[in-house]
């Protein structure tokens, strides 16, 4: 008899362990502030709108063609792109077409800022779309575009 109690409540000692454990590891965000491990957050939460954020819907707004010259020594480098525009709904898709004239004006200033070795690699080719994402943003004066996309992308 007193065996039996001794594995019932070494039964009980484990599962509860095993249960604090699961729930420090997988679910911290739910324990007082002064248990909780210093870099626990809503992980899998987070993760999840973060997920849900990526998907959201886009249409694309096309710019015409850019013909620049890139910087850097003799002989000359040409850089011919054309871009579409990632924003969230059609009217924002209406609102750059009327704003063109500053964006094509940032998006030249840029590229011609940027050198060849910059733009021939992928990691360049990424900096770059995100500058342009920023550089066109700050052009019309509010965050409108998500994403910028290369339709074409020719170094001559």
């Amino acid at each position: 008899m007193n065996r039996k109690k001794l594995i019932l409540a070494a039964a009980a000692i484990l599962l509860l362990a095993g249960s604090g454990a699961g729930i420090y590891y997988f679910m911290p965000y739910v324990l007082p502030a002064f248990i909780r491990p210093a870099d626990a957050t809503r992980k899998g939460y987070a993760k999840k709108l973060k997920e849900e954020k990526k998907h959201e819907p886009e249409v694309g707004a096309d710019l015409e063609v850019f013909v620049v010259n890139l910087a850097g020594p003799a002989p000359a480098r040409y850089l011919r792109t054309t871009l579409s525009l990632g924003v969230k709904s059609e009217r924002e898709k209406e609102e750059v077409k009327e704003l063109s004239g500053p964006i094509r004006d940032a998006v030249i200033m840029y590229l011609t800022e940027r050198k060849v070795e910059e733009l021939l690699d992928v990691k360049g080719k990424a900096k770059l779309r995100a500058d342009l994402v920023k550089q066109v943003n700050a052009a019309i004066g509010k965050k409108m575009v998500l994403n910028v996309y290369f339709k074409e992308f020719l170094i001559q």
